[in-house]
């Protein structure tokens, strides 16, 4: 095992690092405080992702970043303080008085116990507000003013909203999210503009008879700064120290051994570079010659200090059982949180990303941290496995429009890409392909067009053949379709019969018929299936905007929502498509054979269903 060279390789450290530092962090969890806690100055990193962007059943890279450059923004101050929060009403029990003309927002949180209470009942939010608000419980969205589309920084508030009396929001089923001890509300609060002339925030919370939180409680709250998009999914514990000048990266040791094993962890060598231009540090461990599907458990450390620990399992040498990917795009971070929580659930062998990952345009290194954050936390498994991913380039990871590798310098920094290109072939053994192009972003289409044809024809007997980029051909006219690829791809995915190439882009949900240069070809024809919605805001699809791209000639089902698509591909050639909500419902599902007609759910479909996560997939009728 063994990794690649870079800037400077860190000393081995050997075994016997791991294991001194196993006590302290056993200490730490008995006495309910955080890794970082160990450390004498604030640990800040986020990851490890694991990637599979070369042979994924004898290779993964484990990727995560560390910030020891100077913070650009204060760190947040939270206060605490009674309710009703606001200014400008004379009524505020909490007057926060340098919010007009400066800030638009207000963030709320407070923890109430969830014990002995039934839950067959509803909770109840009873709020005054003004303008706008959202609200979360353990991290769910559970309320929502109508006038409120988004949340934090891309949050758009439609309509003022006069708190002239208490509304009631009615939270149903509240046993899907709430914990039998401690719960966390975590309320955001928004003015309609800098402006505005008021705000009023004055929340409540109960049960049946019985007041969880009642009017006027104490509530944490943060004004006049930002607490991050992921704020509403950990109880607010600011660092309390000084802001610390550039220093030093920590020592890091990432251990691994077989799960379930008794030897020794394996020390694996650690690259590291910068993380784009951002000052702070990239660590990379890139780890060779394991065993195909095979499971090993991993310890990530600090100065000696374990700060994660996890497993993984490789791809199978052969497919000899069903095996599952979960594919979307255009994610985002706070908003993304829904879907990643679904892509655990699903319990996929590794998940395929069509661009527009962070939306950090090339420049905001904050959301590629909270990004990195959601996916080593959320897009885990039931039972704790770290889910790779294999990542495509979007126009958001680039800033401009210019079409150039140096313009998207957090996603060529961040993942280890063969050869450094954005197109690349990611091959499972002999039963599985997947090529990831890049629409326009990094490298120009036509320039990859001789590229698609080499290696589709290598792979011309590989039984599972995938594509996916970015910008649609094939989309729902929210967007014009890009006619370039028509040209120079499409033509290929249909010589050498590709499976199913993934499209994003749109913030919608499509899935094409069979389709031949755009024509219903249900013999030999290519299925096109997108339209990136896994986390960005939504956008509607019109009559008119199919009729611009005469998409109902070539189209089989299209919704605006949010979504990611599970595959299952099987040994006996079937390839299982199930499109998933936010809720986890299946709202559309195709199966596709190579030597039996296609079968799907017709498109006027039943209201979606439940299926649990890592249920069997379900058998579908026929399409008439």
């Amino acid at each position: 095992m063994h990794s690649k060279s870079a800037e400077r390789k860190l000393p081995k450290r050997g075994l016997h690092a791991l294991r001194r530092s196993i006590p302290p962090l056993l200490i730490a969890l008995l006495v309910g405080l955080s890794p970082a806690a160990l450390f004498a100055r604030e640990l800040k990193f986020h990851g490890p992702i694991l990637q599979w962007h070369r042979t994924p059943a004898t290779q993964v890279t484990f990727a995560w970043v560390e910030r020891i450059a100077p913070d650009t923004t204060t760190a947040p101050v939270w206060e605490s303080g009674p309710a009703g929060f606001g200014y400008g009403d004379g009524d505020d029990a909490t007057e926060i008085t340098d919010m007009q003309g400066e800030y638009e927002r207000l963030y709320l949180a407070r923890k109430f116990d969830g014990g002995n209470f039934p839950l067959d009942e509803p909770l109840v939010l009873t709020i005054r507000y003004d303008d706008a608000f959202v609200a979360w419980i353990n991290g769910i969205e559970v309320a929502r003013s109508p006038n409120l589309e988004g949340q934090y920084d891309d949050a758009k508030v439609t309509d003022g909203h006069e708190a002239e009396s208490a509304e009631v929001f009615s939270i149903e089923n509240p046993a899907r999210f709430l914990n039998e001890g401690e719960n966390l509300i975590a309320i955001e609060v928004h003015n309609v503009r800098e402006s505005s002339s008021d705000l009023t925030a004055d929340p409540e919370l109960s049960i049946g008879e019985r007041t969880l939180i009642p009017e006027g409680a104490e509530w944490r709250y943060l004004a006049g700064t930002e607490p991050g998009s992921r704020w509403y999914l950990k109880e607010p514990r600011p660092y309390e120290g000084p802001e610390l000048p550039l220093e030093s990266p920590s020592e890091w040791t990432l251990g691994i051994r077989l799960r379930g094993g008794a030897e020794p962890f394996t020390e694996i060598d650690i690259d590291e570079r910068e993380f784009a231009d951002t000052g702070n540090r990239l660590f990379e461990a890139r780890i060779d010659d394991l065993r195909p599907g095979t499971s090993y458990q991993y310890v990530l450390a600090a100065n000696d200090t374990p700060v994660r620990d996890g497993w993984f399992t490789t791809a199978p040498a052969t497919l000899d059982r069903p095996l599952s990917f979960v594919v979307g795009g255009d994610m985002g971070t706070a908003e993304a949180v829904p879907v990643c929580r679904v892509a655990g659930r699903e319990d996929p062998l590794f998940a395929l990303v069509g661009g527009d990952l962070a939306y950090g345009n090339g420049r905001e290194a904050y959301k590629w941290y909270d990004w990195l954050d959601n996916w080593a936390e959320l897009v885990v498994s039931p039972d704790g496995r770290s889910i790779p991913i294999i990542a495509a380039i979007g126009n958001h990871e680039r800033r401009g429009f210019r079409i150039r590798e140096s313009a998207a310098p957090f996603y060529f920094s961040l993942f280890d890409l063969p050869s450094g290109d954005s197109n690349f072939a990611v091959d499972f053994a002999d039963y599985l392909s997947i090529l990831v192009l890049d629409s326009n972003h990094a490298r120009e289409v036509e320039d990859q067009t001789g590229w698609l044809r080499r290696n589709l024809a290598q792979r011309e007997e590989v039984p599972g053949l995938f594509a996916i980029y970015h910008r649609p051909a094939w989309g729902t006219g929210v967007k014009g379709n890009i006619e370039e690829i028509q040209e120079e791809w499409c033509p290929l995915f249909e010589e050498y019969q590709v499976d199913c190439v993934f499209e994003n882009d749109h913030h919608v949900y499509k899935r094409t018929r069979k389709i031949t240069g755009g024509v219903p070809d249900d013999e030999n024809g290519i299925l096109y299936i997108g339209d990136g919605a896994w986390g960005a805001r939504l956008r509607p699809i019109t009559e008119r905007m199919l009729d611009r791209v005469g998409a109902r000639s070539y189209l089989a089902k299209w919704e605006s929502v949010h979504h990611l698509v599970k595959v299952t591909v099987s040994p006996d050639g079937t390839r299982q498509y199930e499109a998933i909500n936010a809720d986890g419902e299946v709202f559309d599902e195709f199966t596709d054979q190579d030597d039996l007609p296609s079968v799907a759910v017709s498109p006027d479909s039943p209201a979606p269903r439940v299926r649990p996560a890592g249920s069997p997939v379900p058998s579908v009728d026929r399409e008439r």
